[in-house]
């Protein structure tokens, strides 16, 4: 039997893409970038995506994509920051993998994404900061967000420590047999 997926996910700016791709290069197992994904498949851009086919659209492919990596097949896997709002999602994740949860001081996510102009939910309103959008989007967020079962803190810490906390609590849940 395949071992369980180690599934990255999170608050936007904490760090999946990167842990996920140095979690499954220490672990010699493939990596798949859930965002990546979906824009290779619909041939455009996330931001594209939105702006052509709305973001109903974008969590459709979100949950399809979810549905077909609901089974074991020892993968990590990063997904996109809303992906694991739905519990759908969640419940389809789980059952192939464990989910690791990623966040960060807001303040911390905000000076990591004070240049990046391609994340479709944190355009701007006029007169909005940043950070007010963050913490706007984390509010609409934390329940969901709270009902993932291991959280890790990426504040201050490098993405190479963060994979070593990783690694050590996915390989006791395996050692355990935990399936959530």
């Amino acid at each position: 039997m395949p071992l369980r997926n180690l599934v990255i996910t999170g608050f936007v700016g904490t760090g999946k893409t990167i842990v996920g791709r140095r979690l499954a290069a220490r672990l010699g197992w493939p990596f798949l970038d859930f965002d990546e994904e979906i824009a290779r498949r619909a041939g455009r851009s996330i931001p594209e995506i939105f702006e052509h086919e709305g973001e109903a659209a974008f969590r459709r492919m979100e949950a399809a994509l979810c549905q077909e990596w609901s089974h074991p097949r020892g993968w990590v896997l990063a997904t996109g920051g809303g992906t694991c709002v739905s519990p759908a999602n969640r419940a389809a994740l789980q059952a192939g993998g464990h989910l690791f949860f990623l966040y960060a001081e807001l303040e911390e996510v905000a000076r990591r994404l004070a240049e990046a102009d391609d994340r479709p939910l944190l355009r701007l309103q006029p007169g909005e900061t940043l950070l007010e959008r963050l913490k706007a989007l984390w509010e609409a967020r934390e329940a969901a967000y709270r009902a993932i079962p291991h959280w890790v803190d990426t504040t201050g810490r490098s993405p190479d420590e963060v994979v070593e906390e990783i690694l050590h609590r996915y390989r006791l849940l395996e050692r355990e047999g935990i399936t959530e």
